[in-house]
Order: C-alpha cells, then sequence, then structure tokens
C-alpha cells in the first residue's frame, strides 16, 4: 500500500534552512515514508511516540520529523534538530 506524504508548511520552511546537502537525506527519509510509515529500516529509523497518542518520530541524522498517519495520508507535522527536544 502506497502512502501520500504532506508536509505541513513549517515544515518546508525548515527544510529551507539546511544546507543542500541536509535537505536532500532529509527529503530522501520523507519520501520513504510513503512504502511503510510504520517501521524503521535501512535509513528510514522510525519509532511511536509514548508521550503524544497518535505520533511517529522519523529520525534523519540531526533532524527528526514527527508525523500522525490518517488513512493512506502521513502528515508530517514538525520538523526540528535533536537538539531542540520534544
Amino acid at each position: 500500500m502506497k502512502y501520500s506524504v504532506f508536509l505541513h508548511p513549517d515544515v518546508v520552511k525548515y527544510l529551507d534552512l539546511l544546507t543542500e546537502d541536509e535537505r536532500k537525506r532529509c527529503y530522501e527519509g520523507l519520501k520513504n515514508l510513503s512504502n511503510d510509515p510504520y517501521r524503521s529500516r535501512s535509513g528510514c529509523d522510525i519509532k511511536k511516540m509514548s508521550g503524544k497518542k497518535e505520533f511517529y518520530r522519523l529520525r534523519v541524522g540531526k533532524h527528526r520529523f514527527l508525523y500522525v498517519i490518517k488513512e493512506n495520508d502521513v502528515l508530517v507535522e514538525e520538523g526540528f534538530k535533536r537538539e531542540k527536544g520534544y
């Protein structure tokens, strides 16, 4: 099953601030969510968040993305560096 990945405008702004190499890696990781947004695999470190009920976390290097899965859509709500925390 394929999922559609949608980025919140704030996530797009966050990605625009990154270097070209970081941006490319992050977009690749976000694109991989369309295959299976539930399970971790090589190049796609995913974890279900315990404190935030329906949220999942994608880790790409030192960058983190929080997202929600609604039917066949993956809604990426927030992007931030690891130092910021959750």
